[in-house]
């Protein structure tokens, strides 16, 4: 089974990795977490911006409402 000790070889390297790198295995975990969050709050954002304007609109009544440029 070549395969299945290539997988274990793989992931026991992996695991010396994070322990001999910590700092940067802590850092790059932190990144990826503060990006994750900051992709949630802008999600959260837009549909609460969203949410809004279609309440704003709602409003207005059940008539067509044309928004030009000019």
């Amino acid at each position: 089974m070549i395969i299945f000790r290539v997988f274990s070889e793989s992931i026991a390297q992996a695991f010396q990795q994070l322990r001999s790198n910590r700092m940067r295995s802590f850092l790059s975990l932190l990144g990826i977490s503060i990006g994750i969050f900051c992709i949630i709050g802008v999600l959260s954002a837009v549909d609460s911006l969203e949410d809004n304007v279609r309440g704003s609109l709602e409003k207005l009544g059940n008539d067509i409402v044309y928004v030009k440029k000019w």
